[in-house]
């Protein structure tokens, strides 16, 4: 029944493209025959107004430059021949040449009024152009992608042919419709139908043939056996890689569908030994083209996707694997952020990139690092493997990344937030009251936890890269990006105070320690310094800004 009403739907919409066409046709011959009885009356013609070239097509478009070529020859005087047209004269354009007045009307000169009711008339859209055009066009392709598979499917069913012959020919079909579309790009052919550029044809038929070459993969695979997993692993990679690649020329959505395909391939083939080397090699090479792809096309809807797709399999490992294994975690995750700070943000051209922006695609890659640099630590199975310095080392590369692509804030949130989260939690549950007669602070009966000692060492180092960079940072953008510069003082400071909180009460004495006070009082002066460091870079200098208020906030607190 679903087939039948797909099959249905189909050819309502090839009758309708038919029908389309066939009135457009016969519109331009009724214009061809009126301009040749024209020209063979030798009636006098009034040249015509050439306006700019709209970039939009439209219906009439041919019609109006082929009247504009009759008119400017009829109006030659007699005995003159018609000049020839350049060569690189494309129809519609005006060219300077004997036949024209050497001079173009401006660009606000008024038109005639049936020039200007046919050009408002083909710029309104109508019902008609979308159900005859974008939508029958996209039905028929999503028609022909499930068609292919459940001819293998009724095939199957039936028992007609072989197995062979089955996958045979639905390889066949989806490489036709690939060639097809192909042919189709290479000859020229859109559909001459203003704002339907949502319909292209070249597109929708490799969608469609890459669809169904997924499916014959599959099922040579999972449904018949006749390949196994490392190399319909490699086909089905390589169709999506593929199609990945055609996007180049033929449009985003076919990048969003060979990124699909490519993303799902791993949890298509099972394997009994799986290697996650084989698993994340093959996703560091998909990111890759597709952030050099999206990077030459500004895709940032692909290149988010593909981000968010990389984190997902990140997670999905983190949280299925039997054991640790830290230098596979470690390598995609330096893979992300290399795509990141080298082909997604990588600078055109030695063109300088500008202090003002936000790139909105780094949030993926700022969430899923921060989140396995967050489970290195917390996770009993990570941390007993020396997860916390694996995580350490994220945190320090999600700041330094920040810090190189001014764009990429949201890593600089992000490593903000997991280290705050971590050092929170390191906190001992004991139950810490004030006893104000004797002016000292108690602690329960309730016996504090006694951490790592690693932890007190990474602290520290990360309070350093926070305030280091913090301030350094802060100060080269006041002038220039208030909530930039704000930001990087707000985690300059609010990072090492937690993780200085979070030390005392872990491993210091909560009666009276002066070690961790000595540490307070180094802060509160390292604060207010770089809080006069960063009002001295301000334009006009000593304005007193956010980020300088987050610097002397932090002295005070520290204090």
């Amino acid at each position: 029944m679903f087939e039948s009403l797909i099959g249905l739907v189909a050819i309502i919409a090839l009758f309708v493209i038919i029908a389309r066409q066939q009135s457009r046709i016969g519109l331009i011959e009724r214009e061809l025959g009126a301009l040749r009885s024209l020209v063979l009356s030798g009636a006098p013609v009034a040249p015509p107004q050439h306006k700019p070239v709209e970039p939009a097509a439209n219906d009439s478009k041919p019609a109006n430059a082929a009247a504009a070529v009759v008119a400017d020859i009829v109006s030659l005087p007699k005995g003159k021949a018609a000049p020839k047209r350049s060569a690189k004269a494309k129809i519609g354009e005006v060219e300077s040449g004997p036949w024209t007045t050497g001079k173009t009307p401006s660009a606000g000169a008024a038109p005639a009024e049936p020039a200007a009711a046919t050009a408002k008339a083909a710029q309104k859209p109508d019902i008609e152009t979308a159900l005859g055009t974008r939508w029958a066009v996209w039905v028929g392709g999503i028609a022909l992608a499930l068609g292919g598979l459940f001819l293998i499917r009724y095939t199957i069913e039936a028992g007609i042919f072989g197995p062979g012959v089955r996958l045979s020919m639905a390889a066949l079909l989806g490489l036709v419709l690939v060639g097809g579309g192909e042919f189709i790009r290479r000859t020229g052919f859109r559909l001459p139908v203003q704002d339907a550029a949502g319909a292209y044809i070249p597109a929708i038929l490799t969608a469609a043939g890459a669809f169904i070459l997924f499916g014959t993969v599959y099922a040579a695979h999972g449904v018949y056996g006749f390949i196994g997993p490392a190399l319909a692993f490699t086909l089905l990679g390589a169709i999506g890689v593929a199609t990945i690649a055609a996007a180049l020329v033929h449009g985003q959505a076919l990048a969003g569908i060979g990124l699909l395909g490519a993303m799902v391939t791993p949890m298509l083939i099972a394997s009994q030994a799986p290697n996650p080397w084989a698993l994340f090699g093959y996703l560091a090479i998909v990111l890759a083209a597709t952030g050099v792809i999206a990077r030459m096309r500004d895709w940032t809807f692909l290149m988010a996707a593909a981000f968010i797709g990389t984190g997902l399999w990140v997670v999905l490992f983190m949280t299925d694997a039997p054991g640790a294994n830290l230098p596979v975690i470690l390598f995609i995750d330096a893979v992300t952020l290399a795509v990141l700070a080298f082909v997604w943000l990588g600078r055109r051209g030695g063109e300088t990139e500008p202090d003002r922006g936000f790139d909105w695609p780094s949030i993926a890659p700022g969430f899923f690092v921060g989140f396995s640099a967050m489970a290195l630590f917390v996770d009993p199975v990570y941390a007993a493997a020396s997860g916390a310095l694996a995580g350490a080392a994220l945190i320090a590369a999600l700041v330094a990344v920040a810090l190189y692509r001014p764009r990429a804030l949201a890593l600089l949130h992000a490593a903000g937030l997991v280290t705050v989260l971590v050092y929170l939690g390191i906190i001992p549950p004991t139950s810490v009251a004030a006893d104000f007669s004797d002016s000292a602070l108690g602690v329960g009966s309730q016996p504090a936890l006694i951490s790592d000692p690693l932890m007190l060492r990474i602290g520290i180092g990360l309070g350093l890269v926070f305030i280091g960079a913090g301030f350094w940072a802060a100060r080269r953008f006041a002038a220039t990006a208030w909530v930039r510069s704000a930001s990087w003082a707000a985690w300059g400071v609010v990072a090492p105070l937690i993780v200085l909180l979070a030390l005392w009460l872990t491993f210091g004495n909560l009666d009276r320690d002066l070690v961790y006070a000595a540490a307070a009082a180094l802060l509160a002066a390292g604060f207010a310094a770089g809080g006069e460091w960063i009002a001295r870079g301000e334009e006009p200098p000593l304005r007193g800004g956010a980020a300088v208020s987050f610097a002397l906030g932090g002295a005070a607190v520290a204090g």
